[in-house]
């Protein structure tokens, strides 16, 4: 019988799927008998400092704290185990200097199910089968079930064990589970297992806290904010994981023995540095080193004022982002190069892929192609081969290598498209579906949406913003276009890449009728790399709105080499400009001798 004034419908709680992470102490009662002050503190500040930002960085919301544990749950299943695993590697970083015994420790329970959602708590079996698996995990280990393992199977970059059919407190039906293999985490005993030995391996840097030389705390404050910054920007660089700040704070004093850090924290790579101030200058000197090779890739020193504090601070962090770039993908493109081919991983496949695609000649080209393929069917999860296979197949379009009839142009974005369902807020992949929608199909309102995103997730990303440069460009915005150019070149301006970043902006130039400049730019791409066949164009179309015919030609001459079959007529279809723009772009090859 329904009661007046009461709507049923209303009455009855929200249910929704949602994947749920519960995760508590390993052996607090022992911890809290032992220090019951110094274990809160320290757990308070695990809280604050790695597990909080780590659950939102992976669009979590923590259910509840209880007394040693939480609850947290997510809309995707593949957040919540791939947080899973950073937390358990972030907390892990953050006690490498305590004692065995006071070493805090979590397990980790995940589950996907059917949940009953209330303001601030969820129920049902769902939970209560995640905090039972959860108690039946190691140590720093994540335990998952088989319903949660099905839908993430082939996206995992951790090697699993399967634990068979667990029958657990309480549960009157038994579940199937499996343990995922993280070096922090104590073995499970099993009859099986699945290992995946050969995914993406990506490398980790440390930034250690920088010594300060001298009694001001001050320069304490500058240390810490100048690491911090240095820190912020790393992680907008592609393939490269930074161990939070809070992993790195207890390395500030005692002897930097970066190798031992190195082990410790589980990176390869360990940047470190110091502050001297004298009367009122600063100078900061900055060492990056290679851990597992047990050498000093790079070193430098910065001058500055101290009334210029924060600026400074600021544009040492840039410039230091600026130069370790550079070190660490040739560092990581010698060690793909020095292994066997049949013992590549996805990462180290990608890198020497990467190294041969931008070469930019036929034959290295292919064997790029190639490489990619190899890096997705070695790890089908990881997002970033497959943002380069697309780039793959637009450059294969615009240097004239592909097949007619557009089948370049719907695998590029077959292939962007699979980047972003893999990764949907990483920068570089988002910029380059991006670039497909506005270069290969004109859908230009798609793309400006796309890098608003790439941009507002990765702000720091040099890709996205010399990408984005296109798009502007195309729909005759043209000093858009150069601002954008010029903030990828600055971000990133000793790439390996550069001559790409070099074009866009020569081709901005052009579009904003800037043709002296256009021509500087589009020289300086050509003395980086001659065979690019889209600067080539905007070289010899500069040239002519110059009244330059005769280097015009010359151009064409370079560019006919490149592409004997290229004709306006064909180039007309897919150029990617609006039509008054690309009118007065074809008139200009025309006159440059490109054939019709």
């Amino acid at each position: 019988m329904n009661h007046p004034g009461i709507d049923v419908a209303e009455a009855l709680p929200a249910r929704r799927v949602l994947a749920i992470l519960a995760a508590d102490v390993v052996g607090y009662a022992r911890l809290t008998e032992v220090a019951e002050e110094a274990t809160h503190v320290r757990l308070r500040a695990l809280r604050f400092g790695v597990i909080n930002p780590c659950i939102v960085s992976f669009r979590g919301r923590i259910v509840k704290n209880t007394g040693d544990g939480f609850l947290a749950s997510f809309d995707s299943s593949l957040d919540a185990a791939r947080c899973a695993v950073a937390l358990q590697h972030e907390v892990s970083a953050a006690q490498t200097r305590e004692g065995y015994d006071r070493k805090i420790q979590f397990r980790i329970g995940l589950n996907v199910a059917q949940t009953i959602v209330e303001s601030e708590d969820i129920f049902g079996k769902g939970v209560n089968i995640a905090a039972r698996l959860e108690q039946s995990a190691p140590a720093g280990g994540v335990v998952l079930s088989d319903e949660m393992f099905q839908q993430i199977k082939d996206r995992l970059d951790v090697p699993v064990q399967d634990l068979g059919v667990l029958r657990l407190k309480h549960l009157a039906r038994p579940v199937h589970a499996y343990s995922l293999l993280l070096p922090e985490a104590e073995r499970l005993p099993s009859g099986g297992g699945r290992r995946a030995s050969r995914q993406a391996k990506v490398p980790y840097i440390a930034v250690l806290p920088f010594r300060t030389q001298g009694a001001n705390s001050e320069d304490d404050y500058f240390g810490d904010g100048t690491a911090d910054e240095i820190v912020v920007a790393l992680q907008n660089l592609r393939g490269l994981f930074v161990i939070s700040s809070m992993s790195t704070s207890p390395y500030r004093s005692g002897p930097v023995d970066s190798q031992r850090i190195g082990q410790e924290l589980g990176v390869r790579y360990v940047l470190s540095g110091s502050i001297r101030r004298a009367d009122k200058r600063l100078r900061i000197g900055v060492e990056l080193q290679d851990v597992e090779a047990g050498v000093v890739l790079w070193a430098d020193h910065y001058d500055g004022d101290v009334s210029e504090l924060f600026d400074f601070q600021s544009r040492i962090a840039t410039r230091i982002v600026w130069s370790i770039a550079p070190q660490v993908r040739e560092a990581e493109l010698r060690r793909a190069l020095q292994k066997r081919s049949d013992n590549l991983n996805a990462y180290e496949l990608l890198m020497k892929a990467i190294d041969f695609m931008y070469r930019m000649n036929f034959f290295d080209f292919g064997r790029a192609g190639e490489l990619l393929q190899a890096a997705i069917a070695s790890d089908p999860s990881y997002a970033t081969p497959y943002a380069y296979a697309a780039l793959w197949h637009i450059h294969n379009v615009a240097q004239g290598w592909g097949a007619e009839g557009g089948p370049d142009a719907a695998e590029a974005a077959r292939l962007a498209t699979a980047a972003v369902d893999r990764a949907p807020a990483d920068g570089f992949a988002l910029a380059v579906l991006g670039h497909t929608k506005a270069l290969l199909f004109k859908d230009y309102n798609a793309a400006l949406d796309l890098f608003d995103r790439a941009l507002s997730a990765s702000p720091g990303n040099a890709m996205a913003w010399t990408l984005s440069s296109g798009v502007y460009g195309y729909l005759e915005d043209g000093q858009s276009a150069i601002t954008r150019a010029e903030q990828g070149l600055r971000l990133s301006p000793a790439d390996t890449q550069a001559y790409f970043y070099l074009m866009f902006l020569g081709q901005a130039h052009y579009i904003n009728g800037n043709y002296d400049e256009a021509v500087v730019w589009a020289r300086k791409t050509a003395a980086l790399n001659g065979r690019l066949s889209a600067n080539l164009r905007v070289l010899a179309a500069a040239y002519v709105a110059k009244g330059q015919h005769e280097e015009a030609r010359g151009v064409t001459r370079m560019l006919s080499d490149i592409q004997p079959r290229f004709k306006l007529s064909a180039y007309r279809e897919r150029c990617p400009f609006k039509a008054g723009l690309r009118d007065r772009f074809i008139d200009h090859l025309r006159e440059a001798g490109l054939p019709d």
